[in-house]
């Protein structure tokens, strides 16, 4: 299984069919900041989710309210912003969100445009113009790589972006796109 795995990621970046686009989410920025580094110098095409996505908002001038980020992680996520636009590359930010002003299944949630984020309320998932849009690039991707949701996708109501991001996933993969997904849970 192992050399299966290194097998994968080795098509997956050493020659990929273009155009790359990789897929980072999850809660935090600082146990994937090296991945991000390296994978802007790579990609072609970076996609954010969770509490990164948050951070690199942050970094934008965005609000963000109440939303889980690591604000002392700004600077890096401006380095590697720079790197992606220093090649050509992009990373495009969400357009809008989903939030809610508590972190639990039966919060009641609102989409909001990503740059209306309110005080005390906390970025939760994706928005669906968000998630069309990302949809649009994953199924236009020659090779994707996947590691994290990008939101809350244990409460349903923050669920839908990590699901239609794994619908274009699939539907890239049966029109011939190689894809690859690992992630811790």
């Amino acid at each position: 299984l192992l050399a299966a795995e290194i097998d994968a990621l080795s098509r997956a970046l050493d020659n990929p069919k273009r155009p790359l686009v990789a897929i980072v989410a999850g809660s935090k920025v600082s146990t994937k900041l090296t991945i991000l580094n390296n994978l802007a110098q790579k990609v072609d095409q970076l996609i954010v989710g969770g509490g990164i996505a948050n951070t690199f908002l942050l970094a934008e001038g965005f609000p963000i309210g109440k939303s889980l980020a690591e604000p002392d992680l700004v600077p890096e996520c401006k380095r590697v912003l720079a790197t992606l636009a220093a090649k050509g590359a992009t990373l495009p930010l969400p357009m809008d969100v989903v939030v809610a002003k508590e972190f639990s299944a039966t919060a009641p949630a609102h989409v909001r445009r990503a740059d209306d984020v309110k005080p005390d309320e906390m970025i939760l998932d994706i928005g669906p113009s968000s998630a069309l849009a990302l949809g649009h690039i994953v199924r236009s991707a020659g090779t994707i790589i996947w590691n994290g949701p990008v939101g809350v996708f244990e409460f349903d109501a923050f669920a839908d972006g990590t699901h239609q991001l794994a619908l274009a996933v699939a539907e890239a993969t049966a029109n011939g796109t190689f894809s690859i997904a690992g992630g811790g849970d």
